[in-house]
């Protein structure tokens, strides 16, 4: 039992630590499609389905969608990213 704890409190800060990065990774100017791709490549799940208030949000579920990377973005390049604590 504590071998699968440790186990998933390994996983939770690692996929912590590389959606921090990508959050880091992902500057204005950045081309939307770009950022979809990279999410992708790194296992994180792009949702943009929030076309009216241009945002997309990348989450991983080794973090229980309790950290996510907000992209403000105008349709086609990213204008800001944030980094949200869901609690």
């Amino acid at each position: 039992m504590l071998a699968v704890l440790l186990f998933c409190t390994i996983n939770w800060y690692q996929t912590k630590q590389s959606l921090v990065s990508f959050y880091r990774e992902t500057p204005a100017g950045t081309p939307l499609a770009h950022v979809e791709e990279s999410a992708r490549q790194h296992g994180f799940r792009f949702i943009n389905y929030s076309s009216a208030d241009h945002k997309a949000f990348v989450t991983a579920g080794g973090v229980m969608g309790r950290y996510v990377c907000v992209v403000e973005h105008d349709g086609k390049r990213v204008v800001k990213t944030s980094l949200s604590f869901n609690d």
